[in-house]
């Protein structure tokens, strides 16, 4: 009996071992789950690389990025709603006190969107595959947020051979990364021929870079001529798009040049003051900031009127010809 249970128990049939497919080796959520998570991400990319201001919603990217790491288009559009993060600025008035943490909140997510751009390459490499649309271009914006413009010109060069956006849009963020690298008539060239491609609803994007390059070259008034232009009630509403690929600093720089623009003397100099408490700006952009604020003091100087007035004092105006005046 024994030895006939045995021999039964030889030669019974074993179950199969559980198939394992990629999903599962990345840890991932079940394949059928995370393919239409990809498949949703490939369309919104495909419709995003031909019309750059849709959003991709509430959905929760960052979730499925983690749940579904072996999804290449997934872990690019996660990328792309991390890098539309800006932080607001709170009360201009606590803006200087709140600078680590606003700097250090823009900085993580350009660095966790990277992290994932990074890893769709990978993974695209990893299938044989070319990179999902955008990714280098997201690539691009990443490390010109992070205030890296050698790693940004060559994204964009792979972003420009594979045609992943408009040509505008190229050449815009060209002229953010020749900016940053101090190229400033490479940067003026770009922006030139990005605002002649871009189709008049989006010139405006091009104007706050055009603005910047010109501020930077020694011309604060054609960069005050250029935000003018804007119009004081489309100031700040449009700049998003700009505001995701500049650093922290540059931020504050434009935020500055666009008070001055709207001639609020108050607010620009809070912003001129947070440029400068930030570490990275160097020498040169203190010096030029720095002739900014003193531009922004007060023609007019406190003396006392007469020699001996205790604690009598008013304000002496002075004007470029005729008397002084006594207020």
């Amino acid at each position: 009996m024994s030895l006939l249970l045995g021999l039964s128990l030889l030669f019974a049939p074993t179950p199969a071992p559980e198939a394992v497919n990629v999903w599962a080796e990345a840890g991932g959520r079940p394949w059928t789950l995370c393919r239409d998570h990809e498949r949703q991400a490939e369309a919104m990319l495909l419709r995003l690389s031909q019309r750059a201001d849709e959003s991709p919603g509430e959905t929760p990217w960052a979730k499925r990025a983690n749940e579904c790491p072996g999804a290449p288009a997934v872990l690019v559009v996660a990328a792309l709603r991390e890098l539309r993060k800006v932080p607001a600025y709170p009360s201009l008035g606590d803006l200087k006190d709140e600078l680590p943490r606003l700097a250090a909140a823009q900085r993580q997510a350009r660095v966790q969107a990277r992290s994932w751009l990074a890893q769709a390459e990978v993974e695209s490499e990893r299938r044989g595959e070319a990179p999902p649309l955008l990714t280098h271009f997201l690539t691009a914006q990443a490390a010109l947020g992070l205030g890296e413009p050698a790693t940004a010109r060559a994204a964009l060069a792979k972003a420009g051979a594979r045609g992943e956006v408009e040509a505008w849009r190229l050449e815009l963020a060209g002229a953010l990364a020749a900016l940053l690298a101090g190229e400033l008539q490479a940067a003026l060239e770009l922006a030139y021929r990005a605002r002649e491609l871009s189709p008049g609803e989006e010139r405006s994007l091009v104007t706050y870079v055009m603005a910047l390059v010109y501020d930077r070259a020694g011309a604060p008034e054609a960069a005050g001529r250029q935000l003018g232009a804007l119009g004081a009630g489309r100031f700040g509403y449009e700049r998003g798009p700009i505001d995701t690929m500049l650093p922290f600093p540059e931020r504050l720089y434009l935020g500055a040049l666009e008070e001055q623009a709207r001639r609020t003397p108050g607010n620009a100099r809070l912003l001129w003051e947070a440029y400068l408490a930030c570490p990275e700006p160097e020498e040169p952009e203190r010096q030029l900031v720095r002739r900014r604020l003193a531009e922004l003091q007060p023609r007019g100087s406190v003396v006392p009127t007469t020699p001996g007035d205790d604690g009598r004092y008013h304000m002496l105006i002075l004007t470029p010809s005729g008397p002084q005046l006594h207020l």
